[in-house]
Parts: C-alpha cells; sequence; structure tokens
C-alpha cells in the first residue's frame, strides 16, 4: 500500500486481517518479506490458543496504526489477545491478562529481539506463559501497554480490551526531529491520554474514544514533522507555529478541568451535551487536517491549516483562562510537558 491511500483503502487492510483471522490466527501482508513463511511459523507456535496476530508493512501507518487496528480487529474477532505489528513496531491487547502485562511482554520483546519476525515469535511465547489455565472466560482484565505513558481503550463485543503501541524505537528516532514546542504538545496529549484511558475503563464510551484520538493525534502529529524534516521541507517553521497554537487549544478543551471533568460529572456543568459536541467536533477535525497535511508532505504540496478552534476557545470564557494557563506553563523551561491543573 503507497502512502497516501485513501481511508477505504486502509479499512481494506484491516477488513482483509479481520477475514483472515476467522479461519486462521495470523494474517501477514503480501508486503512482508518472508510473508508465507512467518505466517506458517507464528501458526504453528500459536497452536490453539486464544491468540491472533496480525503483520503489516508500514505503509499501512498513515491511515490506520497499529492502535487502532488491534482495537479494529478486537470488535470483528473474538480472540482473547491480539498482536499487531505495523513495520517494526508492536502493539498489543488482552480481555485476560493483568493491566499493563500484554504491551510490557511486548515492548520487552521489541527491545531485546533482532527484528520484527523474532520480536512477535517472543511476544507470543509471553502472552502464552502469562495466560491463565483457560483464558475463554467473560470475567477478563484489561492488557493495557504503557510505553512512555499513553493508552487507549475500545470497548468491544461487551469486554473492555486495551491497546497501546509501542513507541520505545519510534521516540528514538524521532526525538531530534520534532520542535521543542511541539514535543511538549504531543507529551501533554499523551498524559490527558491516559487520564481519559482511566475513565473509559469504567464504561464511559466518549471518554475512551477520546484518549484513543488523543493517542492518535499524538503519533500523527509525530509522523507530520519526522516527514517534513525527511523532506527538507520549506514550511516546518510554519508548521511549528500552527501546530503548537492549535494543539495548545486542544489540549486546554481536553484538560481534566474541563471535557473530562464534563464526562465524569455532567450534572455540575452548563449545556454538557452541547459543550461535549463542541470538544469531540474540535479533536475530529484536528485529527483529520494532520492526516491531509501528512498526504500534502508525500506528494510534495504546499501545507493547507485550515483548522481553527478559535471559535471553541472564544466561545468559552473557562477556555480562555485555561489556555493562558497552558501557554504560561509552555513558556517555562522548567515546567514539566504536561497540562495545566
Amino acid at each position: 500500500m503507497e502512502a497516501g491511500l485513501s481511508a477505504a483503502a486502509a479499512e481494506g487492510y484491516v477488513d482483509d486481517a479481520a477475514q483472515a483471522l476467522q479461519g486462521s490466527h495470523v494474517f501477514v501482508s503480501a508486503e512482508v518479506s518472508g510473508a508465507s513463511e512467518l505466517q506458517g511459523d507464528l501458526t504453528v507456535q500459536i497452536g490453539d490458543d486464544s491468540i491472533a496476530v496480525a503483520v503489516f508493512s508500514d505503509n499501512a501507518a498513515l491511515e490506520a496504526s497499529g492502535p487502532d487496528i488491534v482495537a479494529q480487529l478486537a470488535e470483528q474477532t473474538s480472540y482473547d489477545t491480539i498482536i499487531v505489528a505495523v513495520g517494526d513496531d508492536l502493539s498489543a491487547g488482552s480481555r485476560v491478562l493483568e493491566a499493563g502485562e500484554a504491551m510490557r511482554i511486548a515492548n520487552q520483546a521489541e527491545s531485546g529481539a533482532d527484528g520484527v519476525d523474532a520480536a512477535l515469535a517472543q511476544t507470543v511465547q509471553g502472552v502464552q506463559a502469562a495466560e491463565p489455565a483457560s483464558s475463554s472466560g467473560g470475567d477478563a482484565g484489561i492488557g493495557v501497554g504503557l510505553a512512555i505513558g499513553a493508552a487507549v481503550l475500545v470497548a468491544a463485543a461487551g469486554a473492555a480490551f486495551g491497546v497501546i503501541r509501542s513507541r520505545r524505537k519510534r521516540s528514538a528516532e524521532t526525538g531530534g526531529r520534532i520542535p521543542d514546542p511541539i514535543r511538549r504538545d504531543v507529551a501533554a496529549l499523551r498524559h490527558l491520554s491516559d487520564a481519559y484511558w482511566q475513565v473509559g475503563r469504567t464504561g464511559n464510551a466518549i471518554a475512551a474514544q477520546t484518549a484513543r484520538d488523543a493517542s492518535t493525534i499524538a503519533e500523527n502529529v509525530e509522523e507530520l514533522f519526522t516527514r517534513l524534516a525527511r523532506s527538507g521541507a520549506e514550511q516546518q517553521g510554519i508548521a511549528a507555529i500552527e501546530y503548537d497554537a492549535t494543539l495548545r487549544k486542544l489540549t486546554a478543551a481536553l484538560d481534566r478541568d474541563y471535557l473530562l471533568d464534563i464526562l465524569t460529572h455532567p450534572h455540575l456543568w452548563d449545556d454538557p451535551e452541547e459543550r461535549v459536541n463542541e470538544v469531540r467536533g474540535a479533536v475530529e477535525a484536528v485529527s483529520a487536517e494532520i492526516v491531509q497535511n501528512i498526504k500534502q508532505v508525500n506528494a510534495r504540496r504546499g501545507l493547507h491549516f485550515q483548522v481553527s478552534l478559535d471559535g471553541l476557545i472564544g466561545g468559552r470564557k473557562e477556555l480562555q483562562e485555561w489556555e493562558r494557563e497552558f501557554e504560561r506553563a509552555a513558556g517555562d523551561e522548567d515546567a514539566p510537558p504536561e497540562p495545566p491543573r
């Protein structure tokens, strides 16, 4: 799959994997080198265990991140544990392991293995060793991975299923290519993703979706600036200014004292549904623009910045105040990279 494919094409990848996993525990994209051999090896290793593995090339990353794929496969299949590789990055989720265990196993395998094939084999082995003797019951825990502090969650088939992409390698690769203000904004989004995940665990579907969206936005912002640096595009400085302003406004709206509090204490707010819809609309608009900008970089076209959150911020006095607090915190070099309280 070439970079810049439509969302429908990317969804076709997940659909193909979901269909294949109905009759086999392993799906390996034909784009992956040695696909047949890898599929055979993993199939033998998994045996009859309730584990699914889906392996994609890097090309799948633009429109569908590892966590998104795990979440979608969780909705479309009934496996207890799902492991996904997108290029060299592993993602994992489990209904039956202790919190954090699925991704801890994947992180450990990824950091110590020589190549993604070996990392996948070690992850499967680790999951098999960690799973309870009977992993088909409904009294399931939530397998949630914590790599550098972000988390996402999706409710699927009546059971909670937590997933998170491993970022260890990615952080090392992108650290020097992302401007400092953008790196602070990304860190703030990931801190908030943690907070929304905690609420999502209680069954709050909007909080769970927001946790997932905040993590995806952070990931795609990193991807955008990495590609800008790699291509030598002249708009890096403009993009940094535009996105710093946008992400600060978005983070203020997602702050623990605004949207997260509205979701947990709606009875304490005026017009809670309207406020939630405002912020959710902003999240979706920003997420879509980031993907569009990545496509523009790939096509060597000029970047277009069309999303403005001034209306959201300007219409709510409390958001104006929290945005100012966030800007003051971001201007302090010694301040930790997290949203204001």
